[in-house]
């Protein structure tokens, strides 16, 4: 067979679900168990399931939970113009319906990152090990029984409750005939449903190709073993091929959000020119930043109930005051996320460390070792860079506590080095003012000053910025301009410097006598 590479080039189109060129995977012969070991199907259409039987599973494997066989759809007539429209259209939702595997019963999390990727688990294997099997993260018994038990379900592919090895991954996909989906590539495969910004689009791709790059590396290298001896034979050539294309991509994907970086860095220089303080929201994904953020600005982001469903931040500028106070809502954070996944997202994540103040929003209504357990993986993202001054922990959806729950909020509180703490509820409003006041008092004007300028082009200009910057209470403008302002104490030093400039004077309130610099 004559290598032509020249149609590769010509055709660098990357699956936006994950990133594989799939001209590449047919010229290769990675020919495995199922067609396209990388692709993800969409969002499965609007249908009823109607169960029926219960399916049985082996002997040897503990069902979680009862999985259902399903009946064929009862599309409606309207919907599919013909019988290979229904079909197509049951095997896209056939491909959401999946089993779990997982060592221990800890699946609460994995059980809803699959609600958030649209997949509906029909059953649940448990293997109880103390660490995963090197080669097929299970047992090898317990494998060959899965086999065996997967003919009569009919699912779509296998959730694993963990974070797969290449060659794990290949040997279950090879074993089992099916898709296997790891933790970080179900949490992937949301980030990669919920992209909206061109930064979020960049970031995610870049996250997928730094994950499936060592998968295909071991996949060419494991399904052409024995295939194709000598030049083809399961050596570097191939590989290569593929991580040019990649390297290609990764470098124009660098650019753009280095450009993009830079823009934003722009953006929050010029908002601290102009005096406004930035707060970031911080905390576990689903912990309900995006609804405060709507209450603290009238914002209208998008709120929802799955994991997730905020990925680009939006800025907006808090109500009730007139200070400058702009609230940034960012991504949620994740237990035990690659480093390659959170430096694909550092543009993002630099938000939260160059912010005045930090917001760490915290899940109240869950249970004491969840909150916990959430706390500490928050921590490690903010640590060592965000300072305890600079974090507000918000205990969130305190509507949903019973009277009953008796929660040792002084110990959690002990996990994340924090200021303050205030207790929130978005949906019926309480603390939402005792946080604004929080807020407030931070970036409070403590220093208070009369000014007297000189009718001129550069006082005018001036007088503009003091607005800007802090608060003005009045201004007269008769020979001179006369002003009462209030500052933060960071803007003190400068403001003094730009009335010297100008040729005015002006005195502390309280503090200082006045000073003068003639024209």
């Amino acid at each position: 067979m004559q290598w032509k590479r020249s149609a590769l080039i010509q055709e660098p189109y990357f699956y936006r679900s994950c990133g594989i060129h799939r001209p590449l995977l047919r010229y290769l012969g990675c020919r495995t168990g199922h067609p396209h070991p990388f692709v993800s199907s969409g969002e499965p259409p609007t249908a009823r399931y109607q169960p029926t039987s219960p399916v049985v599973g082996a002997n040897s494997t503990r069902l979680v939970r009862t999985p259902q066989a399903y009946r064929k759809l009862d599309y409606h007539h309207s919907r599919c113009r013909s019988g290979r429209d229904a079909a197509a259209m049951q095997r896209l939702v056939d491909k959401r319906r999946v089993g779990l595997i997982t060592l221990n019963e800890d699946v609460a999390e994995l059980e809803e990152l699959a609600r958030s990727a649209g997949y509906l688990v029909v059953f649940e294997i448990i293997q109880r090990r103390d660490r995963p099997e090197p080669s097929t993260f299970i047992g090898k018994g317990k494998l060959k029984d899965l086999v065996d038990f997967l003919k009569g379900t009919g699912v779509g592919g296998i959730l694993i409750n963990g974070d797969l090895e290449p060659s794990q991954h290949y040997n279950l996909e090879n074993g089992l005939k099916t898709e296997c989906i790891d933790r970080i590539r179900l949490v992937l495969n949301i980030f990669t449903a919920r992209t909206s910004s061109k930064e979020s689009v960049l970031q995610v791709e870049r996250a997928r190709l730094k994950y499936e790059v060592p998968l295909l590396k071991e996949w060419i290298h494991s399904a052409k073993m024995g295939e194709h001896p000598g030049f083809l034979g399961g050596g570097e050539y191939a590989v290569d091929v593929y991580y040019d294309l990649v390297k290609k991509r990764m470098v124009r994907i660098d650019a753009e959000l280095n450009h993009i970086s830079s823009s934003s860095d722009m953006r929050r220089k010029q908002r601290r020119r102009k005096g406004a303080y930035l707060i970031s929201l911080a905390g576990y994904t689903n912990a309900g930043k995006s609804s405060l953020l709507n209450v603290l600005t009238d914002a209208n982001a998008f709120v929802d109930s799955t994991m997730f469903s905020t990925l680009a931040t939006t800025t907006r500028r808090i109500k009730g005051t007139d200070k400058g106070i702009l609230v940034t809502d960012t991504i949620g954070f994740f237990h035990d996320l690659p480093p390659f996944v959170i430096e694909s997202f550092k543009n993002t994540i630099e938000e939260i460390y160059l912010a005045d103040l930090v917001l760490l929003v915290v899940d109240a209504s869950e249970e004491e070792e969840e909150i916990e357990r959430k706390l500490r993986a928050s921590a490690k993202v903010l640590r060592p860079d965000v300072k305890a001054e600079r974090i507000i922990m918000v205990m969130n959806k305190t509507d949903l506590i019973s009277k009953e729950e008796n929660v040792d909020w002084n110990r959690l509180g002990a996990l994340v080095d924090h200021s303050e703490m205030v207790r929130t509820s978005t949906v019926t409003g309480a603390g939402v003012d005792e946080l604004l006041r929080t807020i407030t008092e931070r970036f409070s004007y403590p220093n208070k000053a009369n000014v007297s300028l000189p009718s001129t082009n550069q006082a005018e200009s001036l007088v503009s910025d003091l607005y800007d910057l802090g608060e003005v209470e009045r201004v007269d403008r008769d020979v001179r301009i006369e002003l009462v302002v209030s500052l933060r104490d960071r803007d003190l030093q400068k403001t003094i410097d730009a009335v010297e400039r100008a040729g005015g004077t002006y005195r502390l309130i309280g503090n200082e006598p006045a000073k003068t610099k003639q024209q």
